[in-house]
C-alpha cells in the first residue's frame, strides 16, 4: 500500500499535528509541501480532494480527508494499535475533543488572527487587544493544567489533545513567550512536551522558529 499523501505547509500548526501523529503511529507519509502564495491549493486537482482548499489535506490511497482534527482522529482510529492517543472511554474521549476544540477555536484562531494580516495584508503593528487575547489564552490553559492534576491535558500520557495543542502553543510561545511567573504550569507543560513528545524539536520548535523569523521580517524587525 502506498504511503498516505499529506498536502500541507511546513509552518502550519495543523499540518504539524498530522506529521506528529503519523510519527507516533509509525506511519510513513508522502509529504507534499505546498506554496499557497502560488495558489497551489486552488488547482482543479486539489479542489477535487478538498473543496474548502485548506491545508492539511491527506489522501489515504484514494480517500481524501481535510481538517487536522478529523485527520488525526481518523489516523489513530484506523492505524493505532491501542486507544492511548484517542481513548474509547467516552468521558476521556470527550475531554480530548474539548481540547481539540480549544486548539482550533482559541489557540489557533488567535494565532491566525495575528499572523494572517501580517503575512498577507502588510500589517506591521499588532493591535493591543489581539496581544491581550493571547495572554487570555495562556490564562485559560494555565487553569486547565493547574487543576487537572496530571502531566498532560487528559490523563497521564500523551493524547491527541496534547499533539494538537502543542502545535499552536509552540508557535504562540515562539512569537509571544509565555511568562513563567504568570503561567508556570504552561511553561512546565512545554518543557515536558519537549522531553516526551517524539520529534517535538524538529516538527514543532524548529518550525515555530521559522514562523518567528518570517514574522519579524514582515514587521521589519529582522
Amino acid at each position: 500500500m502506498a504511503p498516505i499523501k499529506l498536502y500541507t505547509t511546513r509552518r502550519t500548526p495543523a499540518g504539524r499535528a498530522v506529521e506528529l501523529t503519523a510519527k507516533l503511529l509509525g506511519l510513513e507519509l508522502d509529504i507534499q509541501y505546498m506554496d499557497l502564495t502560488k495558489k497551489e491549493h486552488l488547482t482543479p486537482e486539489f479542489l477535487k480532494m478538498n473543496p474548502m482548499h485548506t491545508v492539511p489535506t491527506v489522501n489515504d490511497n484514494g480517500v481524501p480527508l481535510f481538517d487536522s482534527h478529523a485527520i488525526i482522529i481518523y489516523l489513530v482510529s484506523k492505524y493505532g494499535k491501542d486507544d492511548t492517543l484517542y481513548p474509547k472511554d467516552l468521558v476521556q474521549q470527550a475531554h480530548v475533543n474539548a481540547m481539540l476544540h480549544f486548539e482550533s477555536g482559541v489557540l489557533f484562531a488567535r494565532l491566525r488572527g495575528i499572523l494572517e494580516p501580517v503575512f498577507y495584508w502588510g500589517q506591521t503593528e499588532i493591535p493591543q487587544e489581539k496581544l491581550d487575547s493571547i495572554q487570555k489564552a495562556y490564562e485559560l490553559l494555565e487553569g486547565t493544567l493547574s487543576t487537572g492534576g496530571t502531566d498532560y491535558l487528559v490523563g497521564s500520557s500523551i493524547t491527541l489533545a496534547d499533539v494538537s495543542v502543542s502545535t499552536s502553543l509552540t508557535t504562540l510561545n515562539a512569537l509571544f513567550p509565555v511568562d513563567a511567573a504568570k503561567y508556570p504550569s504552561v511553561v512546565a507543560y512545554l518543557k515536558r512536551l519537549d522531553q516526551t513528545l517524539p520529534n517535538n524539536k524538529e516538527i514543532n520548535i524548529d518550525r515555530a522558529n521559522e514562523a518567528l523569523q518570517l514574522f519579524n521580517q514582515k514587521l521589519g524587525k529582522a
